[in-house]
């Protein structure tokens, strides 16, 4: 017995020291979530004091809260319908999504202190995703899929007006992120290469000019600017690795791993001071969502 109960403690020590506490390189890491279901696509709000996430809990997906620590867990919308990939109005108290709602997969806003929930009008008949507000907190940056390998990237205001294509060619150019200032839009595409391998670009509004910022021998995804527009946090699979979280330079340079884990590690969103970053870590066949604390390294 004594045996079998060193065995346990040796494996739940080992699967804290993996995933919940730290690493053997980097940064200290808390996990916040623990379920038997999916949860992903977490940010941090204007004052950072509380979390949205999606997650399939309840058998399709839906929008949750949660305070920094990961209680209080609680669901936003009680519909039927998959309701996916929420973000934060930059400061107002709204939840932008999208959701299949309509039979096409549709922008909404979510007005948190009135409870109401508003499509916004886009005169395109395909699927649009990833969306998010700019700075300003007019416009809104989305993908449209003009089939599954040409998405495109376009930009609205959030009361449907000026719609306006962003970048188009026949590449997939996917979760489109305004830097903090609103000049350049990240986004990561598989434009110039072969199979299904992807690499970041910023595209800046003003130049009309395209820079890839990774390699095209790596697999990098989801791009995400730090709040001071300083730094870019994406996720990359190196040499057939599972994806690590990486940091570098806006213009891409000076490239760091912060994450060492064997397992998948995606969808990176800073803290309002950039003093962390929430991540969806694939644990035990579920999406988790984990908080790395960048001011605590090892």
């Amino acid at each position: 017995m004594k045996i079998w109960n060193s065995i346990i403690t040796s494996t739940i020590l080992l699967i804290i020291s993996n995933y919940c506490i730290a690493q053997n390189n980097g940064y200290k890491e808390v996990q916040l979530t623990n379920h038997t279901f999916d949860n992903r696509y977490a940010s941090y709000n204007k004052s950072g004091d509380l979390i949205l996430f999606e997650s399939n809990r309840d058998g399709h997906w839906q929008i949750y809260t949660m305070d920094i620590n990961g209680n209080h867990q609680k669901r936003l919308i009680n519909s039927s319908y998959n309701d996916r990939r929420p973000v934060w109005h930059p400061f107002n108290n709204i939840v932008l999504f999208e959701s299949d709602r309509s039979g096409t997969n549709e922008l909404y806003k979510l007005y948190i202190d009135t409870n109401t929930i508003q499509k916004i009008p886009i005169s395109l008949n395909g699927n649009k995703s990833f969306g998010q507000f700019a700075p300003n907190g007019v416009d809104v940056v989305f993908n449209y899929e003009n089939t599954s390998e040409d998405i495109d990237i376009y930009s609205i205001t959030h009361k449907g007006k000026r719609l306006k294509m962003i970048v188009d060619d026949s590449y997939k150019k996917l979760r489109p992120r305004y830097s903090p200032k609103g000049n350049s839009i990240a986004y990561f595409t598989n434009k110039n290469n072969t199979g299904d391998t992807d690499v970041v670009y910023v595209y800046n509004l003003f130049l009309k000019e395209k820079n890839k910022l990774t390699y095209f021998k790596d697999q990098s995804q989801y791009p995400a600017y730090s709040n001071n527009g300083r730094r870019i946090a994406y996720s990359t699979s190196y040499k057939d690795e599972q994806p690590e979280i990486y940091v570098m330079d806006s213009d891409g340079d000076n490239k760091k791993r912060i994450t060492f884990n064997d397992t998948e590690d995606i969808l990176p969103y800073w803290s309002p001071k950039d003093i962390n970053i929430l991540i969806s870590r694939l644990i035990n066949n579920n999406y988790q969502i984990c908080k790395i604390l960048l001011k605590e390294p090892l």
